[in-house]
């Protein structure tokens, strides 16, 4: 008997040991800043002449104040700014106009700045979001 209650000691303080590392780690782990930056399109299919209602959202935790930016490609040109958010941490939407056919693309640019009258450094781009003109 007393060779099983040892060996159930002995297991018990293993697992309070075990659980107070675990504990202390999630605890005290790293912490990570979180950065995104995504578009948003009212729709995925359009008719030349159609508009669609485009919104860039994003946000960085690290930085002071970010500035969303909305960036648009035709076909497989290169990428035009359609704009930015006047306010920090604000989306930035427009409606835009499908004026020819084929594919339109939408992205977010994510503008990171440590003051207000600070220069900007880019922060994020996000994925395109493709729109198809029939």
């Amino acid at each position: 008997m007393p060779n099983r209650t040892a060996h159930r000691a002995r297991t018990v303080v293993l697992t309070a040991l075990t659980a107070a590392v675990l504990g202390a780690t999630v605890l005290t782990g790293t912490a990570y800043a979180k950065s995104s930056a995504y578009v948003v399109v009212g729709a995925r299919a359009l008719r030349i002449g159609q508009n669609v209602q485009v919104t860039a959202y994003g946000g960085d935790d690290s930085a002071r104040y970010t500035y969303t930016c909305l960036d648009e490609r035709v076909g497989n040109g290169g990428w035009f700014a359609l704009g930015c958010s006047v306010r920090p941490w604000a989306p930035y939407g427009r409606t835009v106009r499908a004026s020819s056919f084929g594919r339109i693309q939408f992205r977010a640019r994510l503008l990171a700045k440590s003051s207000p009258n600070g220069s900007a450094r880019l922060d994020r781009v996000s994925d395109p979001v493709g729109v198809f003109v029939h």
